[in-house]
């Protein structure tokens, strides 16, 4: 399915971030903006998820601003670096050197703190000095867009590494003073890239060349897929299911179909080497099972920097060659690259995989109870389920029945916490549900 130029109207949701003592973003005051309320801020961070399409917008907005006569450009970040007058993807480096001299204003978009594919943390602190440097002499006249993955930004750190080397203007005695008080300082104003609504759906499904557009939109709703389709890079995988089957299925089927279509290479380019699709199901189910089991979400490019907090490939996936790791990390199922790692992009996805790799090894003989034993746990005389692989077995229990029947006698609810309780037998389906308004009715009682 060939790439189409869709240009929505996106919303960004405010968001705040917290006190000294916190480093995270959260929901701020405020109503939904679109962009031409927001860019004639000075400092400006938006938040995305992967496959948002913020980088789509950052580098479109450059280029309609360009368009209407005033300086604009777009510049990935990971390319600020000795070689700055390279940088630019909208505009120049003769059309910057031009505005430094003059008196206007300029918009920069720089993308993004994620996508970077920096090395480590202190690289985007480099990048960020340098274009501060470049730009110096003019900050006051420089609006700066700057986009990231939220897992990405170091809320405080991040945060006070742009007040230090993009500053504009001085902040009120009042800011400086009280260091607590970041949601008043107007320095940096912090946006969440908004998924997209029901009709964005349906018209960027139109654009994809989906003539029964209502049926689909309906189908995504009728599998609880809305999650999935408010972005554009989910959103195209779901697509391609509908164009090639006609239909969506249930949830269980469209995941399974999307791993299938998303374990491709990005691009001709990031494919290192071609690997076979068989192996390379085999190698993210591992991958997928190791994240559960050890509750490390971030995974190592062979290349990249490693250390205990990540999950080391090498070590997982005997017998594969490092081009060949490095090509599995960089298909669909994978986020963008953030210091030389990746994580999945999707948890469900992940959940799913690493219950495929665990009902793989419940086939082998012997194994069964040693897997088991990774999800049920004798507590006091009484079963319970694990904590951490209970989300895990919310899709288990649709590929293995012993588990399944030993799931639903010790928490049936289990079944409606994850996973996709309509591929259930009917007969199952009626038993759990029988068991859960009984504990409900005894509780009641109690």
């Amino acid at each position: 399915m060939t790439d189409k130029i869709v240009e929505l109207i996106r919303r960004f949701t405010p968001l705040s971030s917290r006190s000294a003592e916190w480093d995270f973003l959260m929901p701020g005051s405020g109503k939904p903006q679109r962009w031409h309320e927001i860019e004639d801020a000075y400092r400006v961070l938006v938040i995305a998820d992967p496959g948002a399409g913020k980088t789509f917008e950052a580098q479109t907005r450059a280029q309609r601003i360009k368009e209407r006569g005033r300086h604009a450009f777009f510049i990935r970040i990971e390319k600020i670096d000795s070689n700055f007058d390279q940088a630019f993807e909208v505009g120049t480096a003769t059309e910057f050197a031009a505005w430094l001299a003059s008196t206007d204003e300029a918009w920069f978009f720089l993308d993004s703190v994620d996508e970077a594919q920096l090395e480590t943390p202190r690289a985007l602190e480099d990048a960020v000095r340098i274009f501060g440097t470049r730009c110096h002499a003019a900050l006051d006249r420089a609006r700066i867009f700057i986009t990231s993955r939220e897992d990405a930004w170091r809320a405080l750190p991040d945060q006070t590494l742009i007040e230090q080397h993009l500053p504009y203007g001085e902040p009120e005695p009042s800011e400086r003073d009280d260091d607590t008080s970041r949601d008043s300082d107007p320095t940096l104003k912090l946006f969440r890239l908004a998924g997209l609504n029901e009709d964005e759906i349906g018209l960027f499904a139109s654009h994809y060349g989906i003539s029964d557009v209502l049926d689909f939109v309906d189908a995504v709703k009728r599998a609880n897929l809305l999650q999935l389709a408010e972005r554009p890079f989910d959103l195209k995988a779901l697509i391609r299911v509908w164009i090639a089957d006609h239909k969506l299925g249930s949830r269980f089927e469209v995941l399974q179909r999307m791993i299938a279509l998303q374990l491709a290479p990005l691009s001709a380019s990031t494919a290192a080497v071609r690997l076979d699709a068989a192996k390379m199901r085999t190698g993210v189910q591992m991958l997928a099972g190791a994240v559960m089991m050890t509750g490390k979400a971030v995974i190592c490019l062979p290349d990249g920097v490693h250390s205990t907090d990540r999950i080391d490939p090498r070590i997982l996936l005997e017998g594969w060659s490092d081009a060949e790791i490095a090509s599995l990390l960089r298909t669909g199922l994978f986020d963008d690259i953030v210091y030389t790692s990746v994580r999945f992009r999707h948890r469900e996805i992940r959940e799913l995989l690493s219950a495929e790799w665990a009902n793989e090894l419940l086939k082998r003989p012997g194994e069964r109870p040693r897997i088991e034993d990774l999800f049920f746990r004798e507590r006091y005389g009484e079963e319970v389920i694990v904590p951490r692989t209970r989300p895990t077995l919310t899709w288990l229990i649709l590929l293995d029945d012993a588990v399944r029947d030993k799931a639903l006698a010790i928490a049936p609810e289990i079944a409606t916490e994850g996973g996709d309780p309509s591929q259930l037998p009917l007969d199952v389906r009626q038993a759990m549900l029988g068991d859960i308004v009984e504990r409900i009715a005894t509780r009641r009682d109690g």
